[in-house]
């Protein structure tokens, strides 16, 4: 395949954000520092920067005010860590400044006493509009209903620019829709997925929103973007309305029976991560399947399934990733701030995916992860070990999934740049 390379250029990614644009280079294949300093992206203001560590974000202004919004009062801390000093604890309703986002916390100065830490930035809730959208908004609950609706509106508005393709169906028969964005006879394509987990559903509002925002300042003529939204359209189903039938309420008692759950009532349901029929598609891939060992019967999450690509669900993934030779996958889930582009030992595709990685981690203030050797059957590892094609997992949020409305304002700040890098970084490699 196309994507058998090593390491791609990427000065022109951070040309981009440095000055709002970039020209077309030709390819390089000289493995190239991806590490710049945050500094040379956006210098803080004095005394502003914290002590070095992770990649660190700053934000645009209209994300500088903010109001910790809470069920009681969060932690401010010293450093970006839960086992940092406790400096203070802020009530919801505290007005801050965000400095810098860094991981799954962001440096903020208190408005009221001008003392600066870092909080969860989950918890954070800008005064002002931060998306600048007008067909997909924030809500916590992005249904499959919603998500169709506005992907008529897209293609009413954008004509041409948008495609709709079906990528095939769930369990219960639910069409899976793509998101075609640009000219399909583009020189370069890039798959999006997400909510592959139901619970993670959060993730289908960012992969519609970054779509919208994609094709409002103009899409690309050399790049074209396969956005899946919603991967799993029946377990998010199951986690948004926490509603039994007979089939849920069976799989729970099993769940419990056999200590895989204390969950009860609505919370099992909400945190429901399989599909209708209780696989983990993002286990149910030929990629070391045989090594999957979790809940060893369909449940709530765990479940490898009884063969890989048993579920039509992943199969419909594999048919639409072989559709198109992909330069890049990028696989949303959520959560933990975090970004993993390995699997197993380190070939091609991964030490390209690394490289993209990097650039995203510098941009997003995600951290950059190694592969721990303890996940298998995944869609980024099947895509990267069978196919050849760099692929990268994003964890999005700072809380637990179903993540709240607030957490979303943090993480589209993040990843508001996502499909600007990737589309560089594809023309550039």
């Amino acid at each position: 395949m196309r994507m058998k390379r090593y390491l791609a250029a990427v000065t022109a990614c951070i040309a981009l954000f440095a000055c709002g644009c970039a020209q077309p280079q030709g390819p390089t294949h000289a493995p190239v520092e991806l590490t710049p300093a945050v500094a040379e992206l956006s210098p803080p203001g004095p005394g502003e920067t914290p002590p070095p560590g992770a990649p660190r974000l700053e934000p645009p202004p209209a994300m500088n005010e903010c109001t910790v919004e809470c069920e009681d009062t969060v932690n401010l801390r010293d450093g970006a860590s839960s086992r940092a000093t406790l400096l203070e604890t802020l009530p919801s309703g505290t007005r801050v400044r965000v400095i810098e986002f860094e991981e799954r916390y962001a440096y903020v100065e208190v408005l009221a006493s001008g003392r600066k830490g870092y909080l969860i930035a989950g918890y954070l809730k800008p005064e002002k509009d931060v998306l600048g959208l007008k067909i997909v908004s924030v809500t916590d609950t992005y249904t499959y209903e919603r998500m169709r609706e506005d992907m008529r509106a897209l293609e009413a508005a954008y004509g041409d620019a948008v495609t709709l393709e079906i990528a095939g169906e769930s369990a219960l028969g639910v069409e899976i829709p793509v998101l075609v964005l640009g000219d399909p006879a583009a020189p370069h394509h890039v798959f999006v997925q997400a909510a592959i987990h139901a619970r993670e559903h959060m993730t289908a509002l960012l992969a519609m929103a970054l779509s919208e925002a994609w094709l409002k300042a103009g899409a690309s003529a050399e790049v074209c973007f396969h956005v899946m939204p919603m991967s799993n359209p029946d377990g998010v189903k199951v986690s948004q309305e926490a509603v039994y039938d007979d089939h849920t309420r069976a799989m729970q008692a099993s769940d419990f029976a056999a200590g895989l759950t204390k969950a009860d009532g609505e919370e099992y349901l909400r945190k429901w991560k399989a599909n209708y029929n209780g696989v983990d598609i993002n286990r149910n891939f030929d990629a070391l399947w045989e090594h999957v060992n979790t809940a060893p019967v369909p449940s709530a999450e765990g479940y490898r399934g009884g063969a890989p690509e048993s579920e039509p669900e992943t199969r419909a993934l594999i048919a639409y990733t072989k559709q198109y030779e992909f330069d890049a996958t990028i696989s949303y889930h959520a959560t933990g701030s975090a970004i993993y582009w390995q699997f197993g030992p380190a070939t091609e595709a991964d030490k390209a995916a690394h490289a993209l990685a990097k650039v995203i981690g510098e941009l997003s203030g995600y951290s950059v992860e190694f592969d721990d050797g303890t996940s298998f059957g995944g869609y980024k590892d099947w895509a990267s070990s069978k196919c050849g094609i760099p692929s990268l997992t994003i964890e999005i949020g700072t809380r637990s999934a179903p993540l709240p409305e607030t957490d979303f304002y943090n993480i589209w700040i993040r990843n508001r740049f996502v499909f600007k890098t990737v589309a560089e970084w594809v023309k550039n490699a």
